[in-house]
């Protein structure tokens, strides 16, 4: 049902298939994830310029989903470019904490390391962002606390005045 409502001219009803998605993903686990390859390909047109932000950002949302519960049936080196460049959210800002876990996790797991100089940024600027929320606040607190010590050359990039003003963002996100 989520497939045939992705077809549906209602974003509304587009965003909540998306939505869907992710959470069947997410509730199923391994038994899934020979269905992956067939989600990623309906998923993958709805990032696209002007699109609706909500949806694009429930496709995040349910790619995050997959690469966590699943991250061996996701091809992260085709994925993950496509995941980086459209960040951060528009709309949907409860998906951060599963979007912002997922980047967390893969850090971890060495796997972000060509997209850390993209995602640094936003990273930075996303700690501020109240709409984020406190949740996806803390998780990028982390991250970025992670990026600080496992790759400082990355923080070069930033002026004396900007690394304090972080320091203090990570402080006051609880990392």
């Amino acid at each position: 049902y989520f497939l045939k409502g992705m077809k549906d001219s209602s974003p509304d009803v587009v965003s909540n298939c998306v939505f869907g998605i992710g959470a069947l993903a997410e509730a199923c686990g391994p038994a899934l994830a020979g269905q992956y390859p067939k989600f990623l390909e309906v998923l993958a047109p709805l990032l696209k310029e002007n699109g609706d932000g909500r949806t694009m950002d429930n496709v995040l949302g349910a790619v995050a989903r997959m690469i966590k519960t699943q991250p061996d049936a996701v091809n992260l080196s085709l994925v993950l470019p496509a995941f980086v460049q459209w960040l951060p959210l528009r709309e949907d800002m409860e998906e951060n904490v599963t979007v912002y876990s997922c980047l967390r996790y893969l850090l971890g797991a060495g796997a972000l390391n060509n997209h850390l100089p993209a995602l640094v940024p936003i990273f930075a600027a996303e700690l501020s962002n109240r709409k984020v929320g406190e949740e996806g606040r803390a998780e990028l607190a982390q991250i970025m606390t992670a990026v600080m010590t496992g790759y400082p050359d990355l923080m070069k990039n930033f002026g004396q005045d900007d690394l304090a003003k972080l320091q203090g963002l990570l402080v006051n996100n609880g990392s």
